[in-house]
């Protein structure tokens, strides 16, 4: 047995009173009456014996001890040892915040709603002496309270957490707690999630002891990966790459849904069947204008978890790219030109034309051609497609090969790389003009025989491609659509990491943006619709906290959404791990409690019973 509030304990002492008052009463006296009546009209059974009425008086010093400690033990809590919370110090809560614990049961309780009441209900059973502090933690751990020996203060702390729409990264987190539960020994961790570590976790300075609030049965498909670009040499033509997944512990095989919509009109479906665990990947191609609005919505039956099932976000200005290119006027390639002429006509690139005496050149651009030619001072800061390049500079190695070599065929090094998208390369037909060398910062694409033909990659930082043959001395290249997909391709490539023109980027909940500006305008995205919020800037830095599209005053775009595997792969209940960890909290306070209080009644209906019924001793 223990208590949990011994300071009332002090109140026993107030049983001296009726102690003393039974030890010293007074002595009986004898007066004389004019008439013994009245006496004699009372009833037989209080003409009682000495020893009865002593006996009688006793019980009643005994009750009357009861009646007053009962009360005290109900005030300093008195129940039975169900842990060892009096051994301890110190506790710390971590309580996961995360996206996931917004999920509902069919009562309409969240994950973290459960969480609190049962950190509750196990906070009633811990000694007020013993301090407790509470972290609560999504990407990032916050210390909500640290160490107090004030329930109520830790209690309204506890209740005002809400649920964020974030994704967890729970090791952050017990990192945190595991220095707090370090500074005053023996302590305690005690983790609140609908997820379980891994690992059983322990340490020589604190124990560690599972919540584990997941639903017992729980099925959901949610959207874990989106990407949108403009379509290769495509005016108003964007492509939407969305993957979809369903949680491993789900009991069965779902399908769903995935509906696109441009400007609120429904655009098109495509319908998934999904295994437990499963990833699928689709592709859409969206027509539409800058501005318009892009939807991307799940829906599935059965479905709690809403939070990675939609996304929504503007479709982009594209501003033209803007490339230069450099080749002697006496050796240019018609059919280089040609191709570049092609994709100019798609309104996503423009191109500055000049000779070598052009160069350095004057005017800022966002990738440059060198075709045929090479500076001898290599521009370390602009992205550079070589085409047939003469000899070597700057990070390319390379020898121009006396006789030509065609090839019939060739073979790919990495048919997913995007420089090759939507590349046929079955019937084309290369003649080789240059050898060069690749490190291991440059990744070969093509082969002709045992040579590297096509490679691309970064060398310090700088986007780089070579082509090692002549697109005019190929017999099956230039006259393709291959040809101006490779170049437009080559082009977007170059500059997606080093310009925001080509698509503003999209983060994941908990990514920090370092941002420009005074205030943010968010479009949040709710169920009933897009929500404006105004958020003043405080720091250089935003985090992602909630779904949807942004823009700085300063014009800097971007869009967030929960996009999060983990989060999306909720998990159930493990009843056998359950119940060995955290110890399940039992009803032993509010029972002990109730069976004290009933005691005292029934110690008082004994009391009148026996001693007061009939008002006379």
């Amino acid at each position: 047995m223990q208590f949990l509030s011994p300071q009332f304990l002090f109140l026993i002492g107030l049983s001296v009173v009726p102690i003393a008052l039974y030890l010293f009463r007074r002595k009986t006296r004898t007066f004389d009456v004019s008439t013994l009546v009245f006496f004699k009209t009372l009833a037989l059974e209080h003409q009682e014996s000495a020893w009865l009425r002593r006996l009688k008086k006793l019980i009643s010093l005994i009750l009357t001890l009861l009646m007053l400690i009962l009360p005290v033990f109900v005030l300093s809590r008195l129940l039975p040892n169900q842990d060892d919370s009096e051994n301890l110090r110190s506790i710390v809560i971590l309580l996961d915040r995360s996206a996931s614990m917004g999920v509902k049961n069919d009562s309409g309780e969240s994950r973290l709603d459960e969480a609190k009441r049962r950190i509750r209900a196990r906070l009633e059973r811990v000694p007020e002496e013993v301090g407790v502090s509470l972290v609560a933690y999504d990407a990032r751990p916050e210390v909500i309270q640290p160490r107090t020996l004030s329930r109520r203060e830790l209690i309204s702390r506890l209740d005002a957490l809400r649920v964020q729409s974030i994704a967890a990264r729970p090791e952050e987190g017990l990192e945190t707690a595991s220095l707090l539960a370090g500074l005053e020994r023996p302590s305690a961790i005690w983790h609140a999630s609908d997820r379980l570590f891994d690992d059983e976790l322990s340490d020589s300075e604190w124990s560690f002891q599972e919540l584990n609030v997941a639903m017992p049965e729980v099925s959901n498909p949610g959207i874990i990966g989106f990407q949108l670009r403009p379509a290769p040499l495509q005016h108003a033509v964007y492509e939407a790459y969305v993957q979809v997944a369903l949680n491993e512990a789900a009991i069965e095989e779902a399908t769903v849904r995935v509906e696109i919509s441009v400007g609120g009109v429904p655009n098109q479906y495509r319908d998934v069947d999904l295994s437990p665990g499963d990833r699928v990947g689709l592709s859409f191609r969206v027509n539409g204008v800058s501005r318009q609005i892009l939807k991307v919505e799940l829906q599935s039956e059965f479905d709690r978890f809403l939070l990675d099932n939609e996304i929504v976000v503007p479709l982009p200005e594209v501003r033209p790219i803007l490339a230069a290119w450099i080749r002697p006027d006496e050796m240019e390639d018609p059919y280089t030109r040609l191709a570049l002429a092609a994709i100019q006509e798609s309104g996503r690139f423009e191109l500055l034309k000049g000779s070598p005496e052009a160069w350095p050149l004057s005017e800022e651009v966002d990738a440059i051609i060198f075709d045929g030619w090479l500076p001898e001072e290599w521009p370390q800061t602009i992205p550079a497609i070589v085409i047939n390049p003469p000899a070597s500079s700057g990070p390319i190695i390379s020898k121009r090969l006396s006789s030509p070599i065609p090839f019939d065929e060739i073979r790919v090094g990495n048919a997913k790389h995007p420089l090759l998208y939507r590349i046929s390369t079955g019937r084309i037909a290369l003649t080789q003009t240059v050898l060069f060398e690749t490190t291991n910062t440059l990744e070969p694409l093509w082969f002709a025989g045992d040579e590297t033909i096509l490679a691309a990659g970064e060398v310090k930082g700088q986007r780089l491609i070579l082509m090692g043959f002549s697109p005019g001395l190929s017999e099956r290249l230039p006259l393709t659509a291959s040809f101006p997909l490779l170049i437009g391709n080559a082009l977007l490539w170059c500059v997606e990491e080093t310009s925001e023109r080509v698509m503003p980027p999209v983060y994941a909940s908990g990514d920090l943006v370092e941002v420009e500006g005074n205030s943010v305008n968010w479009l949040e995205a709710r169920s009933a619709g897009l929500r404006n919020r105004k958020i003043p800037l405080n720091s250089d830095v935003l985090i992602m906290d909630r779904p949807g599209y942004w823009e700085t005053d300063s014009g800097q775009k971007g869009a967030s959404f929960l996009l999060s595997p983990s989060e999306t792969n909720l998990s159930v209940k493990n009843s056998i791990a359950n119940e060995m960890s955290f110890g399940e909290e039992r009803t032993g306070t509010a029972s002990l409690k109730s069976l004290l209080l009933v005691t005292l009644l029934i110690i008082l209906f004994a009391e009148y019973w026996l001693l007061h019924r009939f008002a006379v001793y």
